[in-house]
């Protein structure tokens, strides 16, 4: 199991590009036979563009083998119902055990 600490990316995570960046820094470091956790501790605050780029290209490299650690991040808390909606990709099922665990529904 590896953990992915989004602190190591900044603080304040903003923009598509940065996510995909984000993305392409981790990924080597990456077995995609290994499940993965994201750990949100550190981040102040996470954009929907961030993260929906950087949870759906993780989401498919890592063939779904993600779970979104438990956060009292508000900004975190608020995405994910955002970027949940009306998805069929790898990253659907990721965000829907987050929002289950939340009791919300997206």
């Amino acid at each position: 199991m590896t953990i992915i600490h989004l602190q190591k990316f900044g603080n304040i995570l903003v923009s598509r590009p940065a996510g995909r960046e984000a993305f392409n820094a981790i990924v080597p470091t990456l077995d995609p036979t290994k499940p993965v956790q994201i750990d949100f501790a550190g981040v102040l605050t996470v954009t929907p563009s961030w993260f929906d780029e950087f949870l759906t290209l993780l989401a498919e490299y890592m063939h779904g083998q993600v779970e979104l650690l438990p956060t009292d991040n508000a900004s975190v808390r608020a995405i994910l119902p955002v970027i949940s909606a009306n998805r069929s990709d790898a990253a659907a099922p990721i965000l829907q055990r987050a929002l289950k665990r939340l009791g919300k529904t997206g």
